[in-house]
């Protein structure tokens, strides 16, 4: 008998657990769910500390509560409040949701409010709730440190050991905080993000000693970089330099390269004053595995000695470089190189099956106007028996008083042997479409999309890139930098 007791009641426990967990999903279609004896009253919004967030498998954002009984649903709002003066809302503003979850897509690097309001039920004599509970969540990787506003970054990191860890850190700068560098600081082998605030960036100032440097993974975003105290003059300048010292932990002994396995990637930051090199390798051989400009702006002085290139990696190379829906412009008519790298640089050299160059979305203007906008002899003569192994990507760009009329010929190093994807790039120099250089010529853009046409830039002196309502075709393939596009002013 003892054990039949006990049988029933594991039952009845089951049964009572069932009941009270579809309370919570089958919301107010069901009488019994929200009510549990809560009658004549105002009701309170879920706890907000009993909040919780959760990835589903395609990534997407999903926010549960738990239940407020006697309730007949929920309004739910989800609010990007990276600037918080300004929401915006995803998906719906004021969802009713009958249960206790809601989904949806989720952003990297992102702040987000959460508004859930319990909703009254007139069944049961139940008022809405006079508040909402609001929950903050964001994507961003948690801050290690938060730098003050008005630091020496110098000073900072010097009293400021960066501590060994196995996992990437992240040190943040204020919003609209001003800071700057008077001396080099040296990541040396830890994994750093140094990050601002996507709307209002921090601005690091360069002093004429000023280097950011790393000899591993390493992440600028969302900072605005001036580097006006340090002039073409100063042979090292550089945004990022790499360090002199590198890891022995990464040298492959078999490939004589030091191997940074880890991105280096510059996301949505303005570098202004930039006087001689954004990146340079320092003359130590590295191998960036990938290399990555996201959503920047590139304002360039007229810097560049004749040897030397914006992006300068003369010992060693990037086995993969992006640059995507960024702006690179020079204040003059720049010369130089763009992109250059050893000639003895290619993939398999430091142990990679393939590499590749893509150009995304860019607009360029009065970049290498009497030079190169590439050079890397070695990335053009990697193969195997089967064809190259490295491929060149360069899509819905413009370039604008670029490259000496030879664009896509340096790009691809002066041969047809890289696997080339060109499409809808727009060619305009000296006010004409140099279609002998930039699609006749034996190395030219012979995707059959390349096409010319001024883009009527609004004021490219003061850095404004918008296209001009006449140039229709840039407009309709949406071309360049997509900041510039008028649809998205």
């Amino acid at each position: 008998m003892k054990q039949i007791f006990s049988k029933k009641s594991r039952l009845l426990i089951v049964v009572a657990v069932g009941l009270l967990l579809a309370s919570c999903i089958d919301g107010f279609n069901s009488d019994w769910t929200f009510s549990s004896g809560v009658t004549n009253t105002t009701l309170v919004s879920p706890d907000s500390t009993k909040v919780t967030f959760s990835k589903d498998i395609n990534g997407n954002l999903v926010v549960k509560w738990p239940v407020v009984y006697g309730a007949g649903g929920y309004q739910f709002s989800l609010f990007i409040v990276d600037d918080p003066a300004h929401p915006v809302a995803v998906g719906d503003s004021s969802q009713v949701v009958d249960g206790c979850s809601a989904t949806r897509p989720l952003q990297e690097d992102t702040k987000y409010k959460v508004v859930i309001k319990a909703l009254g039920n007139t069944k049961y004599n139940n008022k809405t709730a006079l508040k909402p509970s609001n929950v903050l969540y964001n994507t961003l990787l948690p801050a290690y440190a938060i730098i003050p506003d008005g630091t020496d970054l110098y000073t900072y990191f010097t009293n400021n050991a960066v501590p060994d860890s196995t996992h990437e850190l992240a040190y943040e700068l204020v919003p609209n905080g001003q800071y700057t560098l008077s001396g080099p600081v040296d990541f040396q082998k830890h994994w750093i993000t140094l990050r601002g605030d996507k709307v209002h960036h921090p601005t690091i100032t360069y002093g004429i000693s000023g280097r950011l440097r790393t000899t591993a993974g390493f992440t600028l975003k969302y900072l605005d970089v001036d580097g006006k105290n340090v002039g073409p003059d100063v042979t090292d300048n550089a945004v990022l330099l790499m360090s002199s010292t590198p890891d022995p932990a990464i040298y492959s002994s078999t490939n004589q390269y030091y191997i940074i396995s880890k991105d280096i990637f510059f996301l949505k930051c303005n570098f202004i004053n930039v006087n001689r090199r954004l990146i340079s390798d320092a003359g130590v051989k590295y191998c960036i595995a990938n290399l990555v400009i996201s959503d920047c702006k590139i304002a360039l002085n007229a810097l560049n000695d004749g040897t030397g290139g914006v992006i300068y990696l003369y010992t060693g190379f990037a086995n993969n470089f992006t640059i995507k829906n960024s702006t690179v412009w020079g204040n003059t008519k720049v010369g130089g190189y763009f992109l250059r790298y050893s000639n003895a640089g290619r993939p398999d050299r430091a142990g990679f099956v393939s590499g590749s160059i893509n150009f995304f979305n860019n607009t360029f203007y009065n970049v290498a106007y009497s030079n190169q906008m590439a050079n890397y002899s070695g990335m053009g003569s990697a193969s195997t028996s089967s064809g190259s192994t490295v491929y060149l990507r360069v899509s819905q760009n413009i370039f604008v008083d670029c490259g000496s009329q030879n664009v896509i010929r340096r790009l691809s190093a002066g041969t047809n042997t890289m696997v080339k994807t060109l499409k809808d790039n727009c060619y305009w120099y000296d006010g004409a479409f140099p279609q002998v250089g930039e699609i006749d010529n034996a190395n030219g853009d012979k995707s059959g999309t390349g096409y010319g046409q001024s883009p009527d830039f609004s004021s490219a002196s003061t850095g404004d890139f918008t296209i001009g309502p006449n140039a229709t075709t840039i407009i309709s393939k949406k071309g360049g930098d997509p900041r510039w596009l008028p649809a998205t002013k």
